[in-house]
């Protein structure tokens, strides 16, 4: 993890070290480290919730590819 997530940079930044509950996956004490928009409100979040948003936007990607070449 970068710097720029640890340590005095979210003490000076962000409200109780940037710790909070994620609105994705609900955990509790998790630092929210990402600015993501869900439901056209900006939200931060957490470096798992982060990591699930990509990889179910990659598998609906993959799914997409894969019926459209059965189409053909």
């Amino acid at each position: 993890m970068g710097k720029t997530h640890r340590g005095s940079n979210l003490r000076n930044e962000q409200p109780k070290s940037g710790r909070g509950t994620c609105p994705i996956t609900k955990k509790s004490g998790v630092k929210l480290l990402f600015e993501h928009e869900v439901d056209g409100k900006k939200v931060m979040i957490s470096k798992s919730a982060k990591a699930t948003l990509a990889n179910a936007k990659r598998r609906q990607a993959r799914k997409e590819k894969k019926q459209e070449a059965a189409a053909e």
